[in-house]
């Protein structure tokens, strides 16, 4: 593989390249960034469609390669944050599967760059190195979100916390 999707434009999505600019990848080498780029595939998501909704099926890790996605409640009415280019969503269902939590809505077409489960799991006993890393990073990139939290969300998190251990 070339690491080269097809985008709706006709233009080439090059994966790499916008792998290796994600956040979420930025303690990967090349090689490791490659073996993502080959192992995924992807995906348009046109202008006023879910990528996914809330309760779906949680399917893989993406990235936002063009366009942007809206994030929405469970019910749909309140807002709840913008992903833009090289942002990544959809990590924890590579470690413990599940359904989406908030629905993701396309303002403008999008494409997204998508590591299914599927793929993931083949990467994962071909290339098991590969995949530790990706999972370190999406541990890491998940703790420093729930360090961020405020306000209720961080009292519910702790309120966990404090339940488990006891």
């Amino acid at each position: 593989m070339n690491g080269l999707g097809q985008a709706r434009s006709g233009q080439p999505i090059d994966r790499f390249s916008l792998l290796r600019a994600a956040p979420l990848l930025r303690g990967f080498t090349d090689v490791g960034v490659h073996i993502l780029a080959d192992a995924s595939t992807v995906r348009t998501v046109y202008r006023g469609t879910f990528a996914f909704k809330a309760g779906d099926p949680a399917d893989g890790l993406s990235f936002i390669g063009r366009g942007s996605l809206h994030l929405r409640a469970r019910d749909g009415s309140a807002a709840l944050g913008e992903l833009l280019l090289g942002d990544s969503l959809g990590g924890l269902s590579l470690l413990a599967g599940g359904e989406h939590l908030v629905s993701a809505w396309a303002p403008t077409d999008a494409e997204l760059i998508n590591l299914s489960l599927p793929a993931y799991e083949t990467m994962r006993q071909e290339k098991p190195g590969a995949a530790l890393k990706l999972q370190m990073a999406i541990a890491q990139d998940f703790a420093e979100r729930l360090r961020e939290a405020k306000g209720p969300l961080r009292e519910f998190l702790a309120w966990q916390v404090s339940k488990r251990q006891g």
